[in-house]
């Protein structure tokens, strides 16, 4: 397994070892760039062609066992993001770059004047394509414009996530959007209440990035792009951290529910992102 020896944003060849190892790899370190601060796991010659199409990816979490679990799992999530997202793609020509199982793209479609999904794990678009969406495998096979394009949680899986900006931004129509969504590398369970037990949760194959707000502006400089706007996003909140505190498990936004109203919720996440210590980034780039 060769080692990188550049920064996958920067491409400075100052980099190193952080201390965590990952949940489901004893054999794959994890990498920080001393220059723009980018954090990178040390080999990604796991991440293949064949791991996505094969179904490795997505399909291979204990928690979501079939496309039916993933569903349910994130359906909460998904109403979240069509609150935040379905003004922005009402009678616009969306693509949604890493659509899944189509979850959001269900949410969204009767708001938008055309969508396209981008999907690598075969499963999935197979099963989107056979319910009537247009879903492609890659995005050079988009040929757009599109007016807005989607991309949550899909960067920090991409070996080069310059390219895959640079990739979306060419398909935009002017005065386009391309929204994005990461997590963040300063989540307050490792930055501020550094649980030992979350350092090893948080590292995992599947994530070969692990972006900052400077190395996110970073990587989308890199792509050619000058005008974006970063903000923090929560998609946990406190019964979640609190959880994690007490036992070292993942679970709490739903086991310990009762601990948190929406305005807790909501006051709660605003102090994480006004500290940059949200779960989540979210990057909006107009063109």
């Amino acid at each position: 397994m060769a080692q990188r020896d550049r920064c996958p944003v920067c491409e400075s060849l100052t980099l190193k070892s952080r201390p965590e190892r990952l949940r489901d790899s004893d054999s794959i370190g994890v990498l920080a760039c001393e220059d723009c601060g980018h954090v990178f796991l040390d080999s990604f010659d796991h991440v293949n062609d064949q791991y996505f199409v094969n179904d490795e990816f997505l399909l291979s979490k204990k928690f979501v066992q079939g496309v039916d679990a993933r569903l349910r799992h994130f359906e909460h999530e998904n109403e979240e993001r069509l609150g935040r997202v379905g003004p922005l793609v009402t009678n616009k020509r969306v693509l949604e770059f890493g659509c899944g199982a189509g979850a959001l793209m269900e949410k969204i479609q009767p708001r938008c004047d055309s969508l396209v999904g981008i999907e690598r794990t075969k499963s999935f678009r197979e099963r989107l394509n056979e319910v009537g969406f247009s879903v492609l495998e890659d995005i050079s096979e988009a040929e757009g414009p599109f007016d807005v394009v989607l991309m949550f949680h899909v960067l920090e899986h991409l070996s080069e996530p310059v390219q895959a900006i640079r990739d979306c931004v060419a398909r935009l129509a002017s005065g386009g959007l391309l929204y994005i969504e990461v997590p963040n590398i300063n989540d307050a369970l490792l930055r501020l209440y550094d649980v030992e037990a979350y350092h090893r949760f948080h590292f995992f194959k599947d994530h070969l990035h692990y972006f900052s707000r400077a190395s996110l502006q970073e990587t989308i400089r890199r792509a050619g792009v000058r005008e974006v706007t970063i903000s923090g996003h929560s998609r946990f909140g406190l019964a979640n951290h609190l959880y994690w505190l007490k036992t070292g498990k993942p679970g709490g936004h739903m086991i310990w529910n009762f601990l948190e109203t929406p305005s807790v919720f909501r006051e709660y996440t605003r102090a994480l992102a006004a500290a940059d210590m949200s779960d989540s980034l979210v990057a909006q780039i107009r063109i």
